[in-house]
């Protein structure tokens, strides 16, 4: 037996179907999310959004220039990559192909250099 759905409610967007992103209490309220830069963050939802669900995905620094200058999307996605939220899996930066990127749950022993 399928679950239905419920609708989003009018101050959650416009669009009653549209796509959008799980981000659990557990991570939200984790020192290593809540120390994560801004830009970071807004990367990782991004990129959650994009991924519509899927552990590995292809993202590109095109992608992030809708809402961020490239050179600020390069260091949060470094972020991520270092505090273990999300892990490079392949690409070529000079055959215009999208990186391609999966989530990671590495974020929850991540510990920060002294």
């Amino acid at each position: 037996m399928s679950r239905k759905k419920a609708p989003f409610k009018d101050y959650e967007g416009s669009k009653q179907n549209d796509k959008h992103i799980r981000k659990t209490e557990n991570m939200m309220l984790s020192d290593n999310y809540l120390k994560l830069s801004n830009s970071a963050k807004v990367v990782y939802d991004y990129m959650k959004l994009w991924a519509c669900g899927n552990l590995e995905f292809q993202y590109a620094k095109s992608l992030a220039e809708k809402y961020m200058n490239g050179k600020t999307f390069l260091k949060a996605k470094d972020e991520l990559i270092e505090k273990g939220f999300i892990e490079y899996v392949s690409g070529n930066r000079f055959a215009h192909i999208p990186n391609t990127y999966k989530f990671s749950s590495k974020w929850k022993f991540y510990k920060p250099k002294k």
